[in-house]
């Protein structure tokens, strides 16, 4: 086993610390808002002193600020796609009513904080449900300082918003991950999966508080994300438990994303056409959210079962357990209540995805390891370990491959007298020859081909057919350079190199060792010169 490094270790535990001392911040942030909040608040809970249900769902509230004093400037109440009318004596103090078409019929959800003094003794709330679903929604009212109950509200609902935004930013590194390292590490397909449905998911949560009402009180996004990122993250969310867990089914995994499209496409034009407004429609949505969420429980039971225990099980056991108890606990309390009803589900999620990402990062990098050390063994095997050029078995295989022989060139070297220099000055001497010959011949023929050190002092470059060069001006310069290294490298012995070329002729190479061939007698007959020179 791999021994981790200090550095590893040292990083793995700054990780841990960050993530933990994240959390400890947002759970002292949000209790230590709490108690200041409960010891200096003056809101309070106001019930009307009647009320009545009229025509058509509207319910009317009537209320009696007659003992309220100079600080309570407000009235505050949560309201879900309702039309709402304020009225103090007969007069219309405030209302809320405006609907944004084509995007929906609602006027969405709102916190509304209607400005009240000690002057108004008899207020009515006139609350018009926009759809039947909304007629029994459970209503609360609360009176103290606008100000104070704006930063009251805003303040309890940040801790959320912040895990639901932390939720689209890591989804956005996630993205940001995928894209950077999907061809350099030949990653598959889970980490944008689960990069798509964090994204879902961070919407919809993050549309669903208290401060995102507050902060945009915007009706269209009201009016239409929330649902729509409830639809589009089923499929997404099979796809990457499906994948993550081996499940491969290739039954239910079809069917659940089958039904999630047929069900996005179908309540988006029953939308748009009026027929059935997404907040109708919400059920339909819950339900397939709730479908597969169980599908991948039953998943991971199955694996139980069949005793497939690993790390990734495990994760996915706690994860999902923890997630589909938090799924129907929300749906239980947003039939059951008003405003934000998500009480740990985003944390769950939060922290469920952060496991998630981390293992898969862990699991790529341990690919990446193999890869490049595959790799490593690769250029090894194929690279001359004392001149860095490619060595004879990479020259074999290229000689074999190689099909397209029309404007391929061939240039050949081989450094004379180095037996003389081993004789005489010893193997380091000639190990040195050999280096300085090869930096030089790289240095110029590698720009254009492949170099090679085909023996122990001969050299060849594959000059493809794209690469059309001058070579005997290529020729001329690498001995320009071989003699400025006798001329200035103070060595023991002299350089000398013969050198020869060959283009590909289709009407003398029958192959690729036809055209090395003729290379070679080139640089045999340049030898002979060298020595009738001196």
């Amino acid at each position: 086993m791999k021994e981790v490094s200090i550095f590893e270790r040292f990083k793995i535990l700054i990780n841990n610390l960050m993530i933990i001392a994240f959390i400890a911040a947002m759970v002292f942030c949000y209790y230590d808002t709490k108690e200041e909040a409960r010891d200096e608040s003056i809101t309070t809970k106001i019930e009307p002193y009647t009320s009545a249900v009229l025509a058509n769902g509207i319910r009317e509230y009537y209320f009696d600020l007659t003992d309220l004093d100079y600080r309570y400037t407000a009235l505050m109440f949560y309201t879900s796609h309702q039309k709402v009318e304020v009225y103090n004596s007969g007069r219309l103090i405030y209302s809320y009513d405006k609907i944004v078409e084509p995007w929906g019929s609602t006027t969405g959800s709102n916190i509304n904080i209607v400005e009240v003094n000690e002057k108004m003794l008899k207020v009515a709330v006139k609350l018009t449900p926009i759809y039947e679903v909304v007629n029994d929604n459970n209503m609360e009212f609360y009176v103290g300082s606008a100000y104070q109950m704006y930063d009251e509200v805003l303040g309890a609902s940040m801790p959320k918003f912040v895990a639901s935004l932390l939720i689209i930013i890591f989804s956005a590194i996630l993205f940001a991950y995928y894209l950077a390292m999907f061809r350099k590490q030949r990653l598959n397909h889970d980490l944008i999966y689960l990069a798509y449905f964090s994204l879902f998911v961070g919407l919809w949560t993050a549309n669903e508080t208290d401060a995102a009402v507050l902060i945009f009180n915007n009706r269209i996004i009201d009016a239409l994300v929330p649902y729509i990122c409830l639809m589009l993250v089923i499929p997404p969310f099979i796809q990457f438990f499906d994948s993550y867990l081996g499940l491969n089914s290739k039954i239910f995994k079809p069917i659940i994303i089958l039904f999630s499209m047929i069900e996005t496409v179908t309540l988006t034009v029953l939308h748009f056409t009026k027929v059935l407004e997404f907040r109708e429609s919400l059920f339909v949505m819950q339900l397939m959210l709730l479908m597969a969420a169980l599908y991948m429980v039953v998943g991971v039971v199955y694996l139980i079962v069949k005793r497939r225990f690993t790390r990734r099980l495990k994760i996915c056991g706690i994860g999902l357990f923890l997630f589909l108890v938090s799924i129907i606990g929300d749906i239980f309390n947003y039939y059951n209540g008003v405003g934000d009803s998500d009480k740990v589900g985003r944390y769950m999620f939060l922290i469920f995805i952060v496991m998630l990402a981390f293992d898969l990062i862990k699991s790529a990098y341990g690919i990446i390891e193999k890869g490049r050390r595959a790799k490593q063994l690769e250029e090894f095997a194929l690279t001359d370990t004392m001149t860095g050029l490619f060595n004879r078995n990479a020259f074999e295989t290229r000689t074999k491959s190689e099909r397209r022989l029309n404007g391929v060139t061939v240039i050949v070297a081989d450094a004379n007298g180095l037996k003389i220099c081993n004789d005489t000055y010893g193997h380091e001497a000639g190990d040195e020859y050999i280096t300085i010959v090869a930096d030089a011949f790289g240095t110029v023929f590698g720009k254009y081909g492949n170099c090679y050190r085909t023996g122990g002092d001969e050299f060849c470059c594959i000059i493809p057919s794209s690469g059309h060069v001058d070579v005997s001006r290529l020729e001329k310069l690498f001995l320009t350079k071989i003699c400025t290294a006798n001329m200035e490298g103070n060595h023991k012995y002299k350089l000398g190199v013969a050198i020869g070329h060959a283009e590909y002729d289709s009407e003398i190479d029958e192959d690729f060792r036809a055209i090395i061939k003729r290379a070679d007698a080139n640089m045999y007959e340049n030898k002979k010169q060298c020595k009738k020179t001196g």
